[in-house]
């Protein structure tokens, strides 16, 4: 039984040669698609040929066998990007508008008052934003 184990020829499951020329061993990975590629020349062959914009997609879901330290940092970058847009944002309107805040429909001010009330702050998409549209989260005063 170990005679059969050691005869088993061991592939390797990542290619070692640059999947765009296959002549040179790879050095790097797109974070786009994950084709490895040796050189700035295959790089760019590759980025014409697939379309590719050589970014990560951020809505793309991996499972936690493939998650590493590398795409951990990727994640918190996004995440302060996204933070750092917000703040910007909230500053701009707050030097244009003068106020931070949306002004609310009445109906929504008294969701917000009465979430208050209960210890709970709720945050409101601006108008136009599809999930806003979508919500259908109401109070009833009665």
């Amino acid at each position: 039984m170990e005679e059969e184990r050691e005869s088993a020829p061991v592939t390797n499951p990542h290619p070692v040669e640059c999947e765009e020329c296959k002549s040179n061993p790879w050095k790097y990975k797109c974070p786009g698609c994950s084709i490895r590629t040796c050189s700035l020349p295959c790089v760019n062959s590759h980025k014409q040929r697939t379309a590719c914009n050589g970014k990560r997609s951020f809505n793309h879901v991996l499972p936690l066998s493939q998650f590493d330290d590398n795409l951990l940092l990727s994640d918190y970058n996004m995440l302060e990007d996204v933070k750092r847009f917000a703040e910007s944002a909230r500053r701009m309107r707050q030097s244009l508008c003068g106020y931070s805040h949306f002004k609310l429909p009445v109906p929504l001010k008294n969701l917000r008052r009465a979430a208050a009330s209960r210890r709970t702050k709720i945050h409101f998409l601006s108008n136009g934003m599809s999930k806003r549209e979508k919500n259908q989260t109401y109070y009833n005063n009665r």
